[in-house]
């Protein structure tokens, strides 16, 4: 456009002086024309613009990561006007959708209508704006456009995998260390705690066969553990100041891991405290599977954008426990010194501290300066630290071991 303007201005500058040189009726009439041509483009070009009809639509509002969304739109003509030049872009094309979804440019005849569905795979979680954001027009002679813009675009909800672990260490006061890896032992066989509906795999001396008679369901006896095993899952909101395509691929690997301890545990019958700050201080208590959905549903929408460190809902938790033995589960993407010095206090004051770390590196990467200083000396005060890269490391692979 801006080379159309140059080439109209030279033109007009051509047209003035031919006339001013010259005159007579053909230097005037071209000079008039190169005038008036500008304004009756430009007024076509807001007829247009008033007259032009569009539709979008979603075929799912929520998805799981991975799986396809098609987004169809349609810009119609239902005039006897030519539309010369329309270029439609779209939320997301820049960030989440990238290298899926591009700005698209076309023209129409009289009475006819662009059609247009894309398939979009939702490759991280989070809730997007999605479908068309401008829809520009210019004028016949690329001197002006005007550009409708869409103020309340589409939404999509993307949910994290559920990534099912097989064991995750989780320290306990039963015995000794060798009941660290959490087992179905360790519970007192006189001592009911919950009952639930059966799910396949368990075992059949946990059937409450009276209730299951009651109730025409196969109902499951949990028992009360003797480790008393519990566990607090701190999750750290503060968003990176990488660019949003980064940012992206690190939140998702921070919630999906958050989610598949959390599962690992609830499954298990774990105690769990969902500890977050995200405008206020959540603090979510579930100690069994029928919560988990509720807080699975939280993470699935939280957004990265606190400010409010994880130290200090570390220290703040550690020095108002009510949980005197406590699994203390850091997941965080930023990992400093101050962090590292809140863990060692709370590791010395006889909580068991484990940290898992998403960091901005891809597969192949390692951890820069800070950051694997910590990550080396941490274990020598007994906290485990699991590393996860924004890339595609295997999350199952990493926490199992």
């Amino acid at each position: 456009m801006k080379r159309t303007r140059i080439l109209y201005a030279c033109f007009f500058a051509a047209s003035l002086a031919y006339a001013y040189f010259n005159g007579g009726t053909v230097p005037y009439m071209l000079l008039y024309s190169v005038i008036l041509l500008p304004v009756i483009s430009f007024a076509y070009t807001i007829i247009i613009y008033c007259r032009f009809k569009y539709e979008q639509k979603l075929d799912k509002k929520a998805v799981t990561k991975g799986e396809p969304v098609n987004l169809t739109f349609r810009v119609s003509n239902e005039d006897f006007l030519i539309y010369p030049y329309i270029r439609v872009s779209f939320y997301g094309e820049e960030s989440a959708f990238q290298s899926q979804i591009q700005s698209c440019s076309f023209s129409l005849k009289p009475f006819s209508k662009k059609s247009r569905t894309v398939k979009l795979r939702c490759r991280y979680r989070g809730r997007y704006e999605i479908g068309i954001k401008t829809i520009e027009f210019v004028d016949f002679f690329g001197l002006f456009s005007l550009r409708y813009r869409i103020v309340k675009p589409r939404h999509i909800t993307v949910y994290p995998r559920i990534v099912k672990l097989m064991g995750f260490h989780l320290k306990t006061d039963f015995i000794s260390e060798s009941h660290a890896i959490l087992s179905n032992k360790g519970e007192d066989m006189t001592t009911i705690s919950d009952i639930r509906k059966y799910e396949y795999g368990d075992s059949l001396r946990r059937i409450h066969w009276k209730l299951t008679a009651k109730t025409s369901e196969i109902m499951v006896k949990k028992f009360q553990s003797t480790s008393e095993t519990n566990a607090v899952i701190m999750l750290d909101l503060r968003r990176n100041s990488y660019d949003s395509g980064k940012n992206i691929m690190i939140e998702d690997k921070v919630i999906e891991s958050v989610v598949a301890v959390l599962y690992f545990c609830l499954y298990n019958w774990i105690p769990v405290n969902m500890v977050f700050y995200s405008g206020k201080l959540y603090d979510i208590h579930a100690k069994n599977y029928m919560m988990f959905h509720e807080i699975f549903e939280i993470l699935s929408k939280v957004e990265f954008n606190e400010t409010v460190q994880l130290k200090d809902l570390l220290e703040l938790y550690a020095d108002n426990t009510l949980i005197p033995r406590a699994n203390i589960l850091l997941f965080t993407s930023n990992l400093d010194y101050g962090l590292c010095s809140q863990v060692y206090k709370t590791a010395d004051s006889g909580l068991d501290v484990s940290i898992i770390y998403t960091s901005p590196q891809d597969s192949q990467g390692e951890a820069d300066g800070a950051e694997e200083d910590i990550l080396r000396s941490l274990p020598d005060i007994g906290v485990r630290c699991y590393r996860i890269n924004s890339g595609d490391d295997d999350i199952e692979k990493i926490l199992e071991g």
